[in-house]
């Protein structure tokens, strides 16, 4: 008992400062089936009323997993936004397959992902969609047939790719 306690003891600073992939998947991992969706829906809409009940369910969520590994005040509101970004990607994702529209070509357009620049934003700017309507030309889409619909999924899956990576550098 003594050795799991100093284990568990030596191990825990490394959990608050590493952000392994596990860590930060926690809250991703315990939330209910559809909450995605509904995080989506949120971006989307950006109705804070309509919002709540999910927003509600994330919070309580994210402050589990943020006590269990020991995140400070700023961290635990990085690692909110982190999950929320992230989630909504999950709930977005689909509906833009649904649309014709590569999650992945958006994200190569604005050099988003891993190694890449990820640039903070606070608002999705006509630069971004141009950059985007270009790309879906190269890649053989006509980006005048992408629906009203189809541009406000892009521009909820800008945001909410700005928001994770937003967050993601106040938590490394």
């Amino acid at each position: 008992m003594r050795r799991a306690l100093l284990l568990l003891a030596l191990a825990a600073p490394s959990l608050a400062h590493a952000r392994a992939p596990q860590a930060l998947a926690c809250a991703v991992i315990a939330a209910p089936e559809g909450l995605e969706a509904q995080l989506a829906d949120s971006v989307l809409s950006r109705d804070a009323e309509r919002s709540k009940p999910a927003l509600d369910t994330l919070h309580a969520l994210v402050d589990r997993c943020a006590a269990d590994q020991f995140l400070a005040d700023k961290e635990r509101e990085a690692y909110f936004g982190y999950v929320l970004g992230r989630m909504a990607r999950d709930g977005l994702d689909p509906r833009l397959k649904a649309e014709g529209i590569p999650s992945a070509l958006i994200d190569t357009a604005l050099d988003i992902g891993p190694g890449n620049a990820n640039n903070p934003a606070t608002q999705v700017t006509q630069g971004d969609l141009r950059r985007v309507a270009n790309a879906l030309a190269d890649a053989g889409h006509d980006p005048a047939k992408v629906t009203p619909v189809g541009w406000g999924l892009i521009s909820a899956w800008i945001a909410a790719t700005a928001q994770m990576f937003d967050a993601l550098r106040v938590l490394d």
